[in-house]
């Protein structure tokens, strides 16, 4: 199967980022790996949940990348756990999203055409160059992979049409 992803579904594909900085100084990192410590993903309770949103706010950690990924090598889902917490994401100063694209007008509005399998691949590549757990050569062979993916995957033209 093939997915179409326009800029907006591929935007909500990636780990979304903060206007402040979205990584963790080394103390943030034990503390959120502390405070996962004494629960059990398996068993995640609302009340587990908000306690666990309430710890990282009273400590100053944003939601982002790096508490996302720091999260998910402790073996818990983030967004899970904002939702389970009730955490909105609207309301918080965003950017408001991006307009929806002109209605067909155009046939250059096509979006990225990639299958499941190399969306996945393409997730994994992600989620390993933003790990901590790669050697600098390491994420040049990813970032090289990706790109790799991108331009395959794009549509004729490119992924960006720029109109004056």
């Amino acid at each position: 199967m093939v997915s179409s992803i326009s800029g907006n579904s591929f935007q909500s594909f990636m780990p979304q980022q903060s206007t402040q900085s979205s990584s963790l100084t080394a103390d943030q990192q034990q503390l959120v790996k502390d405070t996962l410590a004494e629960f059990d993903s398996e068993a995640l309770t609302e009340s587990d949940a908000q306690a666990i949103v309430e710890a990282f706010a009273e400590a100053g950690i944003q939601p982002g990348r790096a508490l996302e990924y720091t999260m998910a090598a402790e073996g818990f889902d983030a967004l899970s756990i904002g939702d389970m917490a009730g955490v909105q994401e609207s309301g918080q100063g965003g950017p408001p999203p991006p307009p929806p694209p002109p209605s067909g007008t155009e046939s250059t509005t096509q979006g990225l055409n990639i299958s499941d399998e190399l969306l996945s691949e393409l997730n994994d590549l992600l989620n390993n160059y933003y790990s901590d757990d790669q050697s600098d050569e390491e994420k040049v062979k990813s970032l090289n992979s990706i790109q790799e993916i991108l331009q395959a995957s794009a549509p004729e033209g490119g992924l960006i049409h720029v109109t004056a």
